[in-house]
């Protein structure tokens, strides 16, 4: 995703002024989010903030790991970053699940699980 943003990027910020070489001016974004933010009928307590917090807390309910989030996020703290990983019981179980296939990582596959003995695994889980 971040490779298909900086392939159609126009420049390198994420909220370029109008010349779009220059950012946006924070006192700019601030009157552009209060717009929006009135006429959607938002509180006042819904900041551009929250809009962060809420795209780093999906990265880990999606299965993102607090080092992924850390990298994205640009936090300087493993510490911090690991405020958006909430593993359910159901993850932990997968986890375990994964380890005792004999499934190394989110994306490789150990050969065990590879072989043909394993087709009663779920899919899913070979992902």
């Amino acid at each position: 995703m971040l490779t298909l943003r900086k392939a159609d990027a126009v420049n390198h910020l994420v909220f370029p002024g109008e010349s779009l070489e220059i950012p946006f001016l924070a006192n700019s974004l601030a009157h552009q989010h209060r717009k929006v933010r009135d006429k959607l009928k938002l509180s006042a307590e819904f900041v551009v903030h929250s809009l962060r917090h809420t795209a780093l807390t999906r990265l880990g309910e999606a299965g993102a790991d607090a080092f992924t989030i850390m990298r994205i996020a640009g936090h300087s703290s493993i510490a911090v970053s690991q405020r958006y990983v909430h593993p359910s019981n159901d993850a932990m179980e997968v986890a375990f699940e994964r380890l005792g296939l004999g499934i190394v990582g989110a994306r490789g596959v150990s050969k065990q699980a590879n072989s043909s003995d394993n087709s009663n695994v779920p899919r899913e889980m070979l992902a």
